[in-house]
């Protein structure tokens, strides 16, 4: 050992020990260095190595069936259950960030009382007991003195509270949703005979029609059906399906459409309705029954294309695009409204309706069958009746389970004026301060869905599980063992929830023994195979029903009129208290934290309003203030704001951000419908005078020419294929793949890179990517990445390690295209020359690593890069506690000054080549699936290695699509993409 050596491995020791010993620098708080390992850990847990729960996401009502990945007891991770047939293994960014429910600084640990205006804690013992005495008084005082209000929940859970609420004396509860489709409900009983919501198959299509339904958001099943629809819109024999999307403002689904065709708020129905004329009066109306068609042609009579196209506004050649479509087509499916009611909802569905009659009157593509479980929710009407006679009958005790009316329902003050009587007593069982639990005389937390014992099927063909992934993290118990104990007491047929649930689904046959319960924990439910629903029956078309609700079509709405649109991020607003849907920009606006009125340009100059301007929104029923963002993706004389912030309470994430559009809306819903009225007709917008600087991750909209987002027209395909590009210009510069082969001396300056048996890569195919944006959300998960605020995003502090841009075409603004960006992992990578501490490094394996303790935070990586995905820490990002529990042991936390960015999920690639090494043998072609990549719906992003000639990446490079983004650098990129394909419909 030489003299230098022994001074060496001195120092770091000295080093290693000081920095042990020495308080952190920037006075935070230092994580627990204590080691330690269980005295008696459970049976199915191994320190190191993670256990698998198979179990059902419940952050909307859809039912997806989930994976929970524990580590040493805790929850670290949520992914899509393969065998679950409702979402196949993929989930939302709804879904991804579950886990900041479980674990919100902000839960509710024990049962409050208040006293005096004032909240006291006491034992859940104590708060059973309060329960039980004060039902029990009411239930001795008269019938239905103890009513119920429940979200959407299984049939066990439902069965449950009706036989509680009548050992109580009372009715069963009304089930509230905010998304509830009373209209589509009301309009499949008028024209099918089924007053419920079956279940559509989209990928079955070749010419999908949407009045506004956002099936890419929150509509009825988003993560089913966008899978299905890029089934049907993929590339398939030299074609693809085409998509028509019609409506007043460009959603994330619209943005997916072919053809958007702005329309007229409530100006759909008139559309559908002569569409439906169109086919009545051609060659596909011969096979019609005559009954139906002679019903078909009252309903359109009067209404022809020449009135559709002025009292929509859409043009004349958009119209006959879509016509002609149909017409032509061998599988069309039209689609109804939103998930919310805009003007003339119900009549646009029944419309909807009409014309999936006409086009093929046994409806193949509509699978009666296969319900969706959010059709038990009552209708807004119910709900409004409800609460109007809550101060006029003798209720003495009220239970709202998981609901917060008093921020979903317009005209909320006369609900929370109920709520601050003296009698009913009301008990919410929430596990968040919301703005219905604050008005509350007790809240009683309860277990979350991955603490608990459940079943849900979201489907009527699926019964899904749930099962505890973890302990109960407060010792809250599940809501169905505090109805047994306070409601049944020593009368409940079982001793527990649980045995109820399996006696329960042991009677109605779905499980014989233990056996059968063991495997349907294992598979996460009992998923029979659906059968092919039956032709319909036209004789159940009710034609008298459909021209009473015909009847009450109003004219499309005049003057500036305001709609709220549902959230792709917050839902109704559940979702506004987890910080990553927070920090993740809206895929359209690209806004984060913030919650901008939307108008299109020509409104916004006749307002004399630019982006940003702070204004005033009126109606007569209230009036909010919100920024503006100004977009062509909304009509002139339309204004937008999407649904989910503008809270008062919810905690620290959610209360006092953005506004609440429900203010604007007037309490009266829709009589016939029994529907909430979610627009405002004749609004007045003014500025305040104060400009709000917009956290907006976005440089700019467009491209500027350079090769970012590329896309390629459908008629091009062929000549894509024979073209051969072979110069040093951005768009003939060739596709040079990371490899040797994709060295050419005449052109590269280094020599190729060594790789040891895998050159690790990425496909991104634009032509399915929706823009979701649950890539990024599960990036945050896995990862570690930190929530910076929306006060840091206004800075460009962002931290996203994989971002979803927003591309829009520069001479038609309204054509979008969506693009995953993460680090390249470039084998000629321009970071890893200048670092001066050699933090970023290419790997044996032909990554990009970036090692955190060497970087010294020079920031000459990120100036470097040409593709801007690399994140600086500026600060010391916190987790507040116990949100640091969901942090993934195999990521490293990074520190305040250290660079960093996508690794690949680096951890997994490590994890696989242990599972390798074990087995003796090489990896396995998508045996290691990044969790952006395992998370997709539409299966967009493919991983493996580019040097397996059979591996699905290397296959799909050859695809004449393939390109490098701004690949004439010649960083030659180990992500590459595929064009998006655009049509002409």
């Amino acid at each position: 050992m030489n003299r230098r050596f022994f001074l060496k491995l001195v120092g770091m020791g000295s080093i290693s020990i000081a920095a042990g010993c020495t308080p952190d620098p920037y006075n935070q708080p230092r994580p627990d260095k204590t080691l330690y390992s269980l005295v008696q850990a459970p049976d199915d847990m191994v320190t190191g190595d993670a256990a698998w729960y198979a179990s059902t996401c419940r952050e909307c009502p859809a039912g997806c069936g989930i994976l929970a990945k524990n580590r040493e007891g805790r929850v670290i991770k949520v992914e899509g259950n393969p065998h679950h047939p409702i979402n196949r293994g993929r989930l939302c960014m709804r879904g991804q960030a579950a886990l900041q429910g479980e674990y919100n600084p902000d839960r509710i640990r024990t049962p409050l009382l208040k006293e005096n205006g004032h909240w006291k804690p006491i034992t859940f013992t104590a708060a059973l007991s309060i329960l039980n005495d004060r039902a029990g008084e009411a239930a001795k005082a008269g019938p239905d003195r103890v009513r119920m209000v429940t979200e959407v929940v299984g049939e066990s859970l439902l069965g449950l509270f009706e036989t509680s609420l009548a050992h109580w004396a009372s009715k069963g509860p009304l089930v509230f949703e905010p998304f509830a489709y009373e209209s589509l409900k009301l309009a499949n009983q008028a024209a099918f005979g089924i007053e419920g919501l079956p279940s559509y198959r989209l990928d079955e299509a070749d010419v999908l029609v949407s009045l506004g339904a956002d099936f890419l958001e929150t509509w009825l099943s988003p993560v089913e059906y966008a899978r299905k629809f890029k089934t049907m819109h993929a590339i398939s024999g030299g074609r693809k399906g085409r998509f028509f999307h019609v409506g007043p403002y460009q959603s994330v689904t619209a943005a997916n459409a072919d053809l958007w065709l702005s329309c007229r708020p409530g100006s759909e129905a008139v559309l559908a309705l002569a569409l439906t004329a169109d086919v009545l009066n051609s060659e596909r109306a011969t096979s019609l029954p005559r009954v139906l068609r002679d019903d078909l042609k009252n309903f359109v009579a009067g209404l022809e294309r020449e009135k559709a196209i002025e009292v929509s506004g859409v043009s004349a050649n958009g119209y006959e695009r879509l016509s002609q479509s149909l017409l032509s087509a061998e599988k069309p499916l039209v689609l109804g409204s939103a998930s919310i009611a805009g003007p003339n909802a119900l009549q646009a569905d029944f419309a909807a309706n009409l014309l999936n009659l006409a086009l093929n009157p046994e409806l193949p593509l509509i699978d009666f069958e296969r319900r969706h479980r959010v059709e038990v929710a009552d209708s807004r009407s119910d709900l409004a009746v409800f609460f109007r006679t809550l101060q006029q009958e003798a209720v003495d005790v009220l239970l709202l389970n998981n609901v917060n009316p008093v921020y979903a329902l317009a005209g909320s003050a006369d609900i929370a004026a109920a709520l601050k009587r003296e009698t009913p007593f009301t008990v919410a069982f929430s596990n968040f301060m919301d703005e219905t639990a604050a008005l509350a005389d007790l809240v009683i937390p309860t277990a979350f869905s991955l603490e608990s014992w459940d079943e849900y099927g979201g489907t009527s063909d699926a019964v899904s599980t749930l099962q505890p992934a973890m302990g109960r993290f407060i010792g809250a118990p599940h809501i169905g063992d505090v109805f047994m104990k306070a409601a049944l007491g020593k009368t409940a047929p079982e001793n527990t929830y649980k045995t109820y649930l399996i006696a329960g689904l042991i009677s109605r046959g779905l499980v014989r023994n233990e056996s059968d319960w063991l495997k349907t924990l294992q598979r996460g439910g009992i998923f029979e195979a659906n059968a092919r629903s039956r032709p319909f029956d036209p004789a159940k078309f009710d034609a008298a029903a459909g021209r009473r609700l015909l009847a009450s079509l109003s004219e499309p709405a005049a003057g500036l009129t305001f709609l709220a649109a549902p959230s792709l991020r917050f839902f109704d607003g559940r979702g506004a208290n987890r910080p990553w849907l927070c920090e993740i920009p809206d895929p359209l606006t690209r806004v984060a934290w913030q919650a901008p009125v939307l108008l299109h340009p020509d409104t916004a100059k006749t307002l004399g309003l630019k982006q940003g301007d702070l204004v005033r929104v009126s109606s007569g029923s209230g009036q909010l203030e919100a920024p503006v963002y100004v977009t062509p993706g909304v009509r002139p004389q339309v204004a937008v704001m999407a649904l989910g912030q503008g809270h008062v309470e919810f905690g620290r994430y959610a209360a006092g951000r953005g506004s609440n559009p429900v203010a604007l809306f007037a309490a009266e819903d829709d009589g016939q419908v029994g529907m909430p009225r979610l627009f405002a007709e004749g609004v007045q917008i003014a500025a305040t005078g104060r400009v709000v600087k917009l956290a907006n991750t976005d440089g700019d909209r467009t491209q500027h020419g350079r090769k970012i987002a590329a896309s390629v027209a459908m008629e091009s395909l062929a000549s894509l294929k024979q073209s051969k590009l072979n110069g040093l210009t951005m768009w003939d510069f060739p596709l040079t793949l990371p490899l040797p082969e994709g060295y050419d001396p005449k052109r590269d300056f280094y020599k190729p890179h060594d790789h040891d048996g895998y050159r690790w890569g990425m496909v991104v195919d634009l032509d399915r990517c929706v823009g979701c944006g649950a890539c990024a959300a599960a990036c945050y998960a896995e990862n570690n990445i930190a929530v910076v605020g929306g006060e840091r995003i206004v800075e460009g502090r962002e931290m996203a390690w994989l971002s979803v841009e927003r591309y829009v075409d520069a001479v038609v603004p309204e054509k979008i295209t969506f693009l995953p960006l993460m680090c390249q992992h470039c084998d000629n990578a321009p970071c890893e020359s200048v670092c001066p501490v050699y933090a970023p490094h290419h790997n044996k394996e032909g990554m990009n690593n970036q090692i955190y303790n060497r970087c010294i935070g020079t920031r000459f990586c990120s100036q470097n890069c040409p593709y801007k995905v690399r994140r600086f820490n500026w600060f010391a990002w916190e987790w507040p506690e116990p949100m640091q529990l969901q942090l993934n042991p195999n990521v490293t936390v990074r520190a305040k000054g250290v660079m960093e960015k996508c690794s690949f999920c680096v951890q997994r690639i490590k994890e696989a080549h242990n599972w390798a090494k074990n087995e003796k043998r090489t990896i396995r072609d998508g045996e290691i699936v990044p969790a952006c990549v395992q998370t997709c719906p539409t299966d967009a992003l493919v991983f493996g290695s580019l040097m397996d000639p059979d591996s699905r990446v290397r296959k799909m490079v050859d695809d004449p699509r393939a390109y490098q983004i701004m690949g004439y650098l010649n960083t030659k990129p180990g992500v590459i993409y595929l064009k998006k394909v655009v049509q002409e419909v």
